[in-house]
C-alpha cells in the first residue's frame, strides 16, 4: 500500500475511500439572471425560515416582551450562516451532504445516523407547520380566529395539508428545483406584500423600534418565557435540522462535486439517476483550487445576499406588523396563531386586511411545511444510501425508492402524532431542539473538515472561532430549555 493511498483512507475515516477527480468548472458568468438560475439552496432554506420563526415564534415574542429582543435574530442568524459556510465548504469539496460527512467520524456510522435521525424527527417530525397552515384555512371558514373548540377542524385540515405536502414533491425534474421555485414564488409575494402592507400600516415609531431592537445586544426582559426565548433563537433564520439539509440540496443543485454525486430525482417527471453512495475529492492542483474559489464565491453570494439578509428581513417586516396591529402583552391564540394578525388588520383594512392575513400566514406556513417533509425524509434517505449496502442493493441504484419509501413513513408518522398538543408549543419544543442539533454540527464540522480536508481547503482559524461560538451560543439556550422544561429546575 503506497503513502498516499494509506493518507487517504485515513482521511475518509470510518467510511470508504473517496475517488480523485476534477473539481467542475463553475459558472464564471454571473450577471442578471444567469446569477438567480445558479442560486437557488439558499431561497429553499429562506421558505423555511420565512414560517414557524418569522411569522409564529417571533410575533408571540415581539408581541409580549417587545422589538428589543430582535437582537437575538441579529446573532442567531450570523453564526447560522458561518455554520453553513463551513458544513457547506465539506460538500464542495466531496460532493457528501454534512451527515454523510459526520457518519465517516469516530465512533461510527450507526453513531451518527441514528443520533440525527432521531434529532431530525423530533425536531420537524411534528407536524406543527401544517396545523398553523391549517389555522389559516379554518380561519377563513368559519369567518373569525378558530378556538380550542375548532381544534378538530384544525387537525382534519392539518392532516389534509400535511398529505398534499408529501404529493407536491413527488412532482418535477429534481425536488430541488420544485421546492426552489415554490419559494421563489413565496419569497417574491409574500416579503414584497408584507413591505408594501407595512408602509402603509406601520408607524414610523414601530419600524425605528424594530431596527433598534436588531442591535439591542444582550437584552432579556424580566420573566421572559425561557421555551418562547429558546424557541426565539432556534428558529431565528432556519435552525436546526434543516441547517444540516442545505447542504443535501446543495448537492443536488450541483455545487462543487455535487455534480459528480448525483442527485435525487421526483417521482414524476423525473428520471433513474445513479447517486453515488459516497463522495468524490479533486487534487490540490491550480486548476482545481482556482474552481473552488469560484464556487466559493458563488456559495457566499447564495448565503449573504439570499439566506442572511433574507432572514432578518422575513423576522423584522412579520414583527413589526403584529406589534403595530395587537395589543402589546397579549398572548398571541394558540389554535388561530397563522391567522392571528387578522383581527388586528381588519380594524385596519376592513375585510380585505382579514383576507391579507390570512394569505400571508397561509403561504408562509405552506412553503415550510413542505420544506420539513423534504428535509427530514431526504437527509434520512442520504444517510441510509451511504451506510446500507443492502439497501442500494434492493432499491437497484434507484434512490427513489427509498426516499419515497421513507416519506410514507413520515407521513404516517406525522398523522400519528398530528393532534399531540397545541400548534404554538409544537413550535417551540422542536426550536429549542433545533438549538441542540446546530450545537453539535458545530462542534462535528470543525472537526470533520480538519480530518478530510486538505489545507489548501480548509477553513482559516477565525472561522473556527466562530463556529466554536455557535456550540457555546447554541448549546446555552439549548440547556437552559432542558434544564427549566425537561428537568423542571427553576431558572
Amino acid at each position: 500500500m503506497s503513502e498516499q493511498t494509506q493518507e487517504e483512507r485515513e482521511r475518509a475515516g470510518c467510511g470508504p475511500a473517496f475517488e480523485v477527480t476534477d473539481l467542475p468548472e463553475p459558472p464564471r458568468d454571473l450577471r442578471g439572471r444567469k446569477l438567480f438560475a445558479v442560486l437557488g439552496p439558499a431561497v429553499i432554506a429562506l421558505g423555511g425560515t420565512i414560517g414557524g420563526g418569522e411569522w409564529l415564534i417571533g410575533p408571540s415574542v415581539f408581541v409580549k416582551y417587545g422589538l428589543g429582543l430582535l437582537w437575538i435574530t441579529t446573532v442567531s442568524a450570523l453564526l447560522q450562516v458561518f455554520l453553513n459556510l463551513e458544513m457547506v465548504r465539506y460538500t464542495l469539496y466531496t460532493g457528501e451532504p454534512i451527515t454523510i460527512g459526520f457518519m465517516r467520524l469516530k465512533p461510527g456510522k450507526a453513531f451518527w445516523g441514528w443520533l440525527f435521525t432521531i434529532a431530525g424527527f423530533m425536531e420537524r417530525g411534528l407536524p406543527g407547520w401544517a396545523l398553523a397552515t391549517a389555522t389559516a384555512i379554518v380561519a377563513l371558514q368559519l369567518g373569525r380566529i378558530p378556538g380550542a373548540g375548532d381544534s378538530g377542524t384544525v387537525t382534519l385540515w392539518g392532516i389534509i395539508i400535511f398529505i398534499s405536502c408529501a404529493v407536491i414533491i413527488l412532482l418535477g425534474r429534481t425536488i430541488e428545483r420544485t421546492l426552489e421555485i415554490m419559494n421563489w414564488a413565496m419569497m417574491i409575494v409574500v416579503l414584497g406584500g408584507l413591505f408594501l402592507l407595512d408602509l402603509y400600516i406601520v408607524p414610523a415609531r414601530i419600524w425605528w423600534d424594530g431596527i433598534k431592537g436588531f442591535f439591542n445586544f444582550g437584552y432579556i426582559p424580566q420573566g421572559v418565557d425561557v421555551l418562547l426565548l429558546g424557541a426565539l433563537v432556534g428558529y431565528s433564520a432556519y435552525g436546526g435540522f434543516g441547517n444540516n439539509a442545505i447542504t443535501n440540496w446543495y448537492r443536488d443543485k450541483g455545487y462543487g462535486m455535487g455534480s459528480k454525486v448525483g442527485y435525487i430525482p421526483a417521482a414524476i417527471g423525473g428520471k433513474v439517476i445513479h447517486v453515488s453512495p459516497h463522495g468524490k475529492v479533486p487534487p490540490t492542483d491550480a486548476k482545481n483550487i482556482d474552481s473552488w474559489r469560484g464556487w466559493w464565491k458563488l456559495l457566499n453570494i447564495d448565503q449573504w445576499a439570499i439566506f442572511y439578509c433574507g432572514a432578518m428581513i422575513g423576522m423584522f417586516l412579520p414583527g413589526i406588523l403584529y406589534v403595530a396591529v395587537m395589543p402589546a402583552g397579549q398572548a398571541l391564540p394558540s389554535w388561530g396563531i397563522a391567522a392571528s394578525s387578522a383581527s388586528g388588520l381588519i380594524s385596519k383594512l376592513g375585510n380585505f386586511g382579514w383576507f391579507l392575513a390570512l394569505f400571508f400566514g397561509f403561504w408562509v406556513m405552506y412553503s415550510t411545511a413542505i420544506s420539513n417533509v423534504d428535509l427530514v425524509v431526504r437527509q434520512s434517505t442520504d444517510m441510509l444510501w451511504f451506510a446500507q449496502p443492502g439497501m442500494r442493493k434492493w432499491a437497484k441504484d434507484d434512490i427513489r425508492k427509498i426516499y419515497y419509501t421513507l416519506l410514507i413513513v413520515f407521513v404516517v408518522w406525522g398523522l400519528m402524532y398530528v393532534n399531540i398538543t397545541l400548534p404554538l408549543i409544537i413550535f417551540a419544543i422542536s426550536a429549542n431542539i433545533a438549538n441542540f442539533t446546530m450545537a453539535i454540527s458545530a462542534a462535528a464540522t470543525i472537526r470533520l473538515n480538519r480530518k478530510v480536508l486538505p489545507k489548501e481547503f480548509r477553513p482559516a482559524l477565525w472561522r473556527e472561532v466562530v463556529l466554536i461560538l455557535n456550540v457555546v451560543f447554541f448549546g446555552f439556550f439549548f440547556s437552559i430549555f432542558f434544564l427549566a422544561k425537561i428537568l423542571g429546575i427553576k431558572i
